[in-house]
């Protein structure tokens, strides 16, 4: 069960743990990278990976901490790597295979990549789904995602009639969360966990694209399966990247 908010470091951050997998949503705070994030909210020494969002059907390996390319999903099987998406608005989803399977993965699904089947790709990625478990954090509500006509097709054909709600006289409104959890039910992913907050409704605790521009924040989502206490954790070799990038701080892309 998620269980938060809890102010961490100027954080509202909302937790679930499963055996060794450590789930984290993480809302408004301080501008700063994820490895800056994950320190305020006490995990200073946990190294992380993420990929450059660009609302796709893209799925990269995470061997190590640091950006892995162009795509919206990630999956890593390296105990004491995290992994992280960034959303305004889009669907953040997490995934944790069953005991015994240390694989992980991390996907960013706005409606172009529930559209493109980024999800779909992703469990295709992973191969046998049986026991595997989903999270799902906060993105945009039915109440405040309204879309045209022809986003609002593509969605239903791309996982369910029900997650598009029309409005008589107005423009249909979005149920990403529906959507998702209906991809991941075709995938044989039935043990979801989801928090139902809206990002554009909550104004205190949660950026949304939708209601500040490309100038508002980013949430955060982190999934990691936790090292033994003797183990050390992956590290990076030396490159040549800037330091926002080392650090991982979160691009503004488009309707994130």
């Amino acid at each position: 069960m998620i269980e938060g908010p809890f102010e961490r470091g100027g954080y509202p951050v909302w937790t679930d743990r499963r055996g060794e997998v450590e789930v984290r949503f993480v809302g408004r705070g301080p501008a700063g990278g994820r490895d800056e994030v994950l320190a305020r909210i006490g995990e200073p020494d946990l190294p992380v990976a993420w990929a450059r969002q660009i609302h796709s059907a893209q799925v990269l390996p995470a061997a190590l901490p640091g950006e892995c390319g162009e795509g919206d999903a990630l999956l890593a099987d390296r105990p004491g790597l995290a992994l992280s998406v960034v959303t305004a608005d889009c669907v953040p989803v997490l995934l944790a295979g069953p005991p015994g399977d240390e694989r992980l993965a991390a996907v960013h699904a706005g409606w172009r990549g529930i559209v493109s089947g980024v999800i779909p790709a992703t469990l295709h990625a992973l191969g046998n789904r049986v026991g595997w478990t989903a999270w799902i954090g906060p993105a945009i509500g039915p109440c405040c995602y309204e879309v045209g006509d022809e986003v609002a097709l593509q969605i239903a054909a791309a996982s369910t009639p029900e997650a598009v709600l029309p409005r008589p006289g107005g423009r249909p409104h979005l149920d990403l969360l529906r959507a998702v959890r209906h991809q991941l039910a075709a995938a044989g992913v039935t043990d979801v966990t989801a928090l139902t907050l809206c990002t554009r409704d909550e104004t205190e605790r949660l950026s949304s694209y939708r209601r500040e521009g490309k100038g508002g924040g980013r949430n955060l989502a982190f999934i990691w399966r936790s090292l033994p206490p003797a183990a050390s954790r992956p590290s990076a070799p030396d490159s040549p990247r800037s330091a926002a990038a080392r650090a991982g701080t979160p691009p503004r892309p488009p309707g994130a």
